[in-house]
């Protein structure tokens, strides 16, 4: 307690008051066409930053090329504009396809905190080619859905100086207060072959990579429509469906998505007959634990506002995925990640005042017929960077009993600690309530991150009563105290090419209710590497204790009987930098493996064999020897993506993995004909052993439209 109060302290003394440099956007009376380039009049007149700081390598300095930016607007949109100067035989624009990751291409990037908050944001992204991207930022930077997709353009050419373009965001895509004048806005430039970022306004390394906080002012923005804020968004499906020995089916069926502004801060959604065709399969993976294995969420319904609904320890730990209350892949999918048909859903999320909430209700169709699910979630804010939120839940996706949890969270965080440190500390309590099930149902804790550059510390503890449970959560170890912390130093050296150095430590504790422990790892790592040049280095050692209950069922074959064991591994991982055509990475691990020993490998090449080809392979194998016998896992992927356009690309993911034996394919064509008007073509297969015999034993083919219209 006495901790607890002194980090309240801290809070309430720290200087919270940061200057911001402020730029006024001007009006378009003729708005620009979105051909990207850089050539008409009203560019000349529009407000320009041309002043870049460096966040690295060389922090505090101007960025080694010139950069202009440029932002105009009229009452429809906003239009941002770039030059930048390089050698053009030099750029690193590799990719193509909206949303690729651009992580270690050349860039722009923006973002834009529309309720001036300073705490989310929309965030975008353009390459050379004209590539785009976007994302919601949430918790001042330190929460990023990259898989949110809004409806805007942007293109871009490289030419004899370097690279310029121009982008165009409509103020219907954008959430916001009727009659505020200023927005949060933050540009940054990334150098790939330099690994340098510079940063409008200046940035320090102390600060999330996407911090809201510290943007700039954009003012001047008046009389700004967003129509009457409402999208529709039909589609239309045809379909076959093939199973061995049994006749072809087909499909056709069609669905309805709206949304609508109900205010210029709140929106809701309505899905009827949901569709998730055109989203990508997950990774295969071979599960080696006792415990279920986390996926992230990625259909386009739930991403949309998933910020809303965040709780605890949520984008604040490296344990954010052990205590979920509320996680979105419960619903229209079974327990093996297949489709479950939802019949239908509503959904309102958005701010008002101090004010942050969202609601969520869906109904979907699973084995024992119609199920339904609600979740809401509210907050308010404390100060710049703190809040009090509660959270409830109604509904259970993994049994038959009625269950229903609520929760109440509380975060104190600060960006401007010592000036310019971040400083975070998060207070949980939730309670469920299953039917014929009570005492224990509980769980809370705390955690503690002060995530900056030189030195990195975090830590926390929570309790989860062996009866919680989030029926509709991602909870994947009960009945336990777990206690956490991991602390590193990061030196930047400025020699050899070497970037940052970070060296560390970190240890989880894990008992019973009554304190008897059940697992215990204390990691170190010597050193991790990252150099200039992108590529990277690090080794790593790790002590593990595992007390084990029952007998554990690692494999149809094998099983590690009850007991305590105690076990040393010892890891290296080797990355060229990812930004050249032709990369690979390597990671290897040895040592003990409860009574036995694992060997573990993984690899990954990937070949951009040209602008529109990309080849990628990862290889998974585990080597496990054990007293009751040994054996080994291996998972392969394969990536062949064929980029046409910036709007027509083909993607091909094939996986395998010798548990299953099955081999899957998916293939993905996408023909982005406006945006928000897509045509996807999917064509889905499993074939069972196929290096015995090479045959389809069930396949899926779907053809969907997606009009959105806008009003």
């Amino acid at each position: 307690m006495r901790v607890f109060l002194t980090i309240i302290f801290i809070f309430m003394t720290t200087y919270q008051a940061l200057s911001q440099t402020s730029l006024k956007a001007i009006f378009a009376s003729k708005p620009p066409k979105i051909d990207g380039l850089v050539t008409e009049n009203i560019w000349q007149k529009a407000a320009l930053i041309d002043q870049f700081t460096q966040r690295q390598p060389d922090t505090g300095q101007p960025m080694t090329e010139k950069t202009q930016f440029f932002i105009c607007y009229d009452r429809d949109n906003l239009y941002l504009a770039f030059k930048c100067w390089d050698d053009p035989a030099k750029l690193t624009a590799k990719e193509l396809a909206r949303d690729a990751s651009l992580q270690y291409d050349d860039k722009l990037q923006i973002i834009i905190d529309t309720f001036l908050d300073r705490r989310n944001a929309y965030w975008f992204q353009i390459n050379p080619r004209g590539c785009i991207g976007d994302a919601l930022v949430s918790q001042n930077g330190s929460k990023f859905n990259k898989s949110w997709d809004g409806l805007w353009e942007g293109k871009a050419h490289i030419t004899g100086y370097g690279y310029e373009g121009e982008i165009a965001i409509p103020f219907k895509t954008l959430s916001f207060r009727v009659g505020q004048t200023t927005w949060g806005f933050k540009v940054i430039r990334q150098i790939s072959r330099k690994n340098e970022t510079g940063y409008w306004p200046t940035a320090n390394l102390d600060s999330y990579k996407f911090q809201v906080s510290d943007a700039g002012d954009l003012t001047g923005l008046v009389d700004l429509s967003q129509g009457i804020g409402l999208d529709i968004t039909p589609y239309g499906l045809l379909g076959i469906d093939n199973e061995e020995n049994q006749q072809s089916t087909g499909i056709s069926d069609v669905g309805l998505d709206a949304f609508y502004q109900i205010t210029s801060g709140i929106k809701t959604a309505l899905t009827i007959n949901t569709d998730f065709a055109q989203t990508e399969v997950d990774n295969r993976r071979i599960n080696l634990t006792r415990f279920p294995l986390f996926f992230e969420e990625k259909r386009d319904f739930f991403l949309d506002g998933s910020g809303y609904y965040n709780f605890g320890l949520e984008g604040n730990s490296q344990y954010s995925n052990v205590l979920i209350p509320f996680f979105s892949r419960r619903i229209g999918l079974d327990s093996e990640g297949n489709p479950v048909p939802i019949i239908g859903g509503i959904k309102i999320t958005g701010q008002a005042g101090k004010w942050n909430f969202g609601l969520m209700n869906i109904t979907d169709n699973g084995k024992n017929g119609n199920n339904n699910y609600t979740v809401a979630r509210i907050s308010r804010n404390i100060g710049s960077q703190s809040y009090i939120g509660v959270i409830g839940t109604n509904g259970n996706s993994l049994g038959d009993e009625n269950n229903n949890l609520i929760g109440v969270d509380l975060k104190l965080g600060t960006s401007t600690f010592l000036n310019n440190k971040n400083l975070s500390a998060v207070l949980f309590a939730l309670k469920s309530n299953t039917k014929n099930i009570s005492n224990s149902d509980h769980a809370y804790g705390f955690t503690f991150s002060y995530p900056n550059d030189f030195l990195y510390i975090a830590g926390g503890f929570h309790e989860i009563g062996e009866n919680f449970q989030a029926g509709i959560g991602f909870v994947p170890r009960v009945g336990i105290r777990q206690s956490y912390f991991n602390g590193s130093i990061g030196p930047r050296p400025k020699r050899f090419g070497i970037l940052q150095i970070n060296c560390g430590a970190d240890i989880d504790y894990i008992t019973e209710i009554n304190n008897t422990l059940l697992t215990r790892r204390l990691g170190v790592l010597p050193f991790e590497v990252d150099f200039i040049s992108g590529d990277k280095f690090l080794i790593a050692v790790v002590n593990s204790y595992e007390y084990l209950k029952n007998d554990f069922n690692i494999h149809p074959e094998n099983t590690i009987p009850a007991g305590n064991y105690t076990f040393n591994r010892f890891y290296i991982e080797a990355e060229s930098a990812k930004r050249r055509p032709f990369w690979a990475s390597i990671d290897f691990g040895t040592g003990g493996f409860f009574n036995g020993n694992r060997d573990e490998y993984s690899a990954s090449i990937s070949y951009k064999i040209a602008v529109p080809l990309y080849l990628g392979l990862q290889y998974e194998y585990n080597d496990i020897t054990l007293p009751t016998g040994s054996f080994n896992t291996k998972v392969s992927r394969l990536n062949i993506d064929i980029l046409f356009s910036t709007d027509i690309f083909l993607y091909n993911y094939i996986q395998y993995d010798n548990l299953s034996k099955n081999m899957g394919w998916q293939s993905r064509f996408v023909w982005i004909l406006n945006p928000g008007r897509e045509l996807y073509f999917v064509w889905k297969s499993i074939s069972h052993d196929p290096y015995d015999r090479f045959e389809i034993t069930e396949s899926s083919t779907r053809l969907k439209l997606k009009y959105t219209l806008r009003f």
